[in-house]
């Protein structure tokens, strides 16, 4: 089939989606709500239906974050069905980040109770279990009595080759941090790899998203872990993606020394990104004085929300675009990312018994 006969049907059905998910009012109106019972009740009659079923059902807020997850794994896969297989392998490898992030809680959940001798059972439920892409046993590596578990569960998976490279670390002296990094750099690495499959004008849609979403996501390691936690450059080169503008970057500078490499990935940053310099340049660096700390977190979050809406700007562009593309694809599973989030943190806010004044403030809503 030709590109207009893959993207037709699903595109326009996409299309429908966006306009009723920005034209609901679901979200602002469990603001308002007194309660979150009351919060709940707006979301009858919406796509989020079935989570006031849930909790209605069991009462359980952590029911419903699992329930929301279920539905963000049923969308990929209906959409990919949709489409031929260059396509579909792209939309199944953006449903492996999801997978990834499964495994990153489940491998929390053992790490708490193995390493640090906590109790999991009230955490241990709220895992995805069913298969999601690969055939991993979650309940294995919960409950494995050595990491060793946890390699063998991972087996017939792509992330087999890390767990074994972390077999004989001592996790309980270098944490999950390395683990978790090291997933992430396998996962943009695989993305990337299936950018470059696709057809021509979806690949340049899907890399060019790509770059930006790299570029954003190493700033925040940047700010993170080296302004905040005050990593070395050697342990930073271990954190950036080695993808997009600034992961390159980094590649090429080899053995710099700190202040030199981290002079110009600022300078890097303040060319790509402008607007956010000013308020990294007001990051003190870790502190034990809490008036420095609160200002740093205030700095980050503010850096955090333009990287949000610069991001948002580069999916909304692509609804603009050839609508016989991917990037209405691309476009509509970001949209219904960050609207999940949204009814996740006003349900999370309302359980905490916070104002409408302080949700509206803390979701800039």
């Amino acid at each position: 089939m030709g590109r207009v006969s893959d993207y037709a049907f699903i595109n326009a059905k996409l299309r429908a989606r966006i306009g009723i998910m920005r034209s609901e009012s679901a979200i602002d109106e469990m603001i308002k709500a007194p309660t979150l019972s009351e919060a709940i009740a707006k979301l009858d009659g919406t796509r989020f239906a079935r989570l006031a079923e849930v909790y209605r059902a069991t009462g359980d807020l952590q029911q419903v974050e699992l329930a929301l997850v279920d539905d963000e794994i049923a969308s990929y896969r209906e959409v990919a069905s949709y489409l031929e297989e260059r396509s579909r392998g792209y939309i199944t490898m953006l449903l492996e980040k999801v997978e990834i992030d499964n495994l990153k809680n489940a491998l929390r959940i053992w790490y708490s109770a193995a390493i640090r001798g906590h109790q999991i059972n009230s955490r241990a439920p709220y895992i995805e279990k069913r298969l999601i892409v690969h055939p991993i046993d979650y309940d294995r590596i919960v409950n494995a009595s050595s990491f060793q578990d946890i390699v063998h569960a991972l087996s017939a998976t792509p992330y087999a080759g890390i767990a074994r490279e972390f077999a004989d670390r001592d996790l309980g002296v270098t944490g999950l941090f390395p683990l978790e990094i090291a997933l992430d750099h396998l996962w943009f690495g695989q993305l990337e790899a299936a950018a470059e499959a696709l057809a021509k004008e979806d690949r340049k849609i899907a890399e060019a998203i790509f770059s930006v979403d790299v570029d954003l996501k190493n700033i925040l390691f940047l700010i993170r872990y080296r302004f905040y936690y005050s990593l070395g450059p050697e342990e930073m080169k271990d954190v950036i993606l080695p993808y997009g503008t600034i992961g390159r970057e980094a590649a090429r500078m080899g053995s710099l020394p700190a202040d030199e490499m981290m002079a110009r990935m600022k300078g890097i940053v303040s060319r790509r990104y402008p607007a956010i310099m000013e308020e990294i340049d007001d990051i003190r660096g870790m502190s034990d004085d809490l008036t420095s700390q609160d200002e740093n977190a205030m700095q980050i979050l503010r850096i955090e929300n333009y990287l949000a809406a610069t991001r948002e700007k580069e999916y909304s562009r692509l609804l603009l675009g050839n609508p016989f593309s991917i990037g209405v694809v691309l476009a509509y599973f970001f949209i219904r990312r960050q609207q999940d989030g949204l009814v996740q943190a006003v349900l999370s806010a309302k359980y905490y018994n916070w104002e409408e004044g302080k949700i509206r403030e803390a979701l800039h809503i």
